[in-house]
């Protein structure tokens, strides 16, 4: 058995049950060994959940640096309505974004400090990214507000979709979404 086996397994328990609902002998369970031999892999329990964290961040900023380089050139409005509606969708599959929003909302008491260099690095580095391309729209006249504004809107926007994800469900995010976007466009188009 891999260590990527063993992270696949707790991915999935630490996304459900967070990091105190889920044991290593759970792990060690859903992947078919002993508990011991998770520790010829990884020291405990911490080491493992932090791989996770560290795996989950590297894939979450290449997928949002992807998704703006590939869509970058499309209308501003779109790109920004395909990122939050690809979030939106893919919270009901994706057990990365799961984890991810779990850790961000429920980190493990001890661990507070190092899942928040985690977290606000992560939600500074995606800041960036939409920085360009909002940047990008004022340059274009797409949009009426600076693009400092527009990025800690749409930031917030993202955050409150995330809020909804995990504590309010799929119909409540669905209104939420619908009436913050109009909102947040209204403000911030010409």
């Amino acid at each position: 058995m891999s260590s990527e086996n063993i992270k696949q397994a707790a991915l999935g328990l630490f996304a459900s049950h967070g990091y105190d609902g889920t044991s290593l002998s759970q792990i060690a369970e859903q992947v078919g060994m002993k508990k011991q031999s998770i520790y010829s892999h990884f020291k405990g329990k911490d080491e493992l959940f932090l791989e996770i964290v560290d795996d989950t961040y590297q894939i979450e900023i290449t997928r949002e640096r992807e998704y703006l380089n590939d869509h970058f050139q499309e209308s501003l409005q779109d790109c920004l309505r395909k990122s939050l509606r690809g979030y939106v969708d893919r919270y009901q599959f994706d057990n990365r974004l799961k984890f991810w929003l779990r850790v961000s909302f429920f980190p493990p008491a001890h661990l507070y400090e190092q899942l928040n260099q985690y977290i606000y690095n992560y939600i500074d580095t995606v800041d960036s990214f939409y920085l360009e391309r909002f940047q990008q729209a004022l340059k274009e006249g797409e949009m009426a507000i600076s693009p400092e504004t527009a990025s800690l809107a749409f930031s917030s926007l993202s955050d409150s979709i995330a809020v909804e994800l995990v504590f309010g469900g799929e119909e409540r995010t669905e209104r939420k979404l619908a009436a913050a976007w109009e909102v947040f466009w209204k403000g911030i188009s010409r």
